[in-house]
């Protein structure tokens, strides 16, 4: 494949930045009681990596340890267009999120027990996110028709 003509549009092992975001603090704190989300985060693309390429992350969500709900995220905005999606791995019903998800448009809370995709438009303010429960894996990724990921408000770091 590696000599095709259109190979360089396909990735099969594109990873997070070599630099770790840091870790914030509600993060650490959850983590030292006990809560937190074992995942793996399995591919990362932006323009980085692929010259024009919108922004993409795919994470698998395996357990959700502790007894609360971990706060993953804050509320922030972009300013370009988002699709966030929730598929859970229930074989015999794959619309069954296996698991609960609260999640935040605006001032309006969710609670999601089903596969779903969400669209933000640019500029809405989303989240915070919360998994409160996850009984089977969960395939979560988040893309974006920026060609980086930012936020212009919201920002952690």
């Amino acid at each position: 494949m590696a000599g095709s003509k259109y190979a360089r549009y396909i990735f099969t092992d594109v990873k997070p930045p070599e630099k770790p975001f840091p870790i914030p603090k509600r993060i650490q704190e959850q983590r030292e009681k006990g809560n937190y989300v074992e995942s793996t985060w399995m591919f990362a693309l932006d323009d980085s990596v692929a010259e024009g390429a919108f922004y993409t992350n795919c994470v698998w969500l395996w357990d959700k340890k502790g007894t609360e709900a971990v706060q993953m995220e804050v509320a922030h905005t972009h300013d370009f267009d988002e699709t966030l999606g929730f598929v859970g791995t229930v074989r015999d019903n794959p619309r069954e999120l296996g698991g609960e998800i609260e999640f935040w448009l605006e001032d309006e809370q969710y609670l999601f027990t089903r596969s779903c995709l969400i669209y933000v438009p640019r500029g809405m303010k989303h989240l915070p996110l919360f998994f409160r429960k996850i009984d089977s894996p969960i395939f979560f990724w988040t893309a974006g028709n920026g060609t980086a990921y930012t936020r212009t408000s919201g920002n952690e770091f």
